[in-house]
């Protein structure tokens, strides 16, 4: 009987997602293809565990914020690179 209450515990615990961010996967892929951060069309094979970065607050509209400075090696090179372009045009007048 003890085996059987042990083995229903870990199938419950195994039901809920290991990371607490694991719920809102498929909402951020959502969100990252309306935002054409990747294509509408891709299909997602696999999805890394994120990266926890410091925060930078009250950042002069004047200076530039340089994300391959930022993020360094923790994200690959052509991300960085799409990213810089939409940072760089916030706040630019049209």
């Amino acid at each position: 009987m003890k085996y059987l209450i042990v083995l229903c515990l870990i199938a419950y615990i195994n039901a809920f997602p290991q990371k607490d961010g694991a719920q809102f996967t498929n909402e951020a892929i959502k969100q990252a293809q309306s935002q054409q951060l990747i294509p509408a069309g891709a299909q997602i094979q696999n999805v890394q565990e994120g990266i926890e970065l410091g925060a930078y607050e009250n950042i002069p509209g004047s200076q530039r914020v340089d994300l391959f400075q930022i993020l360094g090696d923790q994200v690959p090179r052509e991300v960085i690179t799409n990213l810089q372009s939409q940072i760089d045009n916030v706040g630019r007048t049209r």
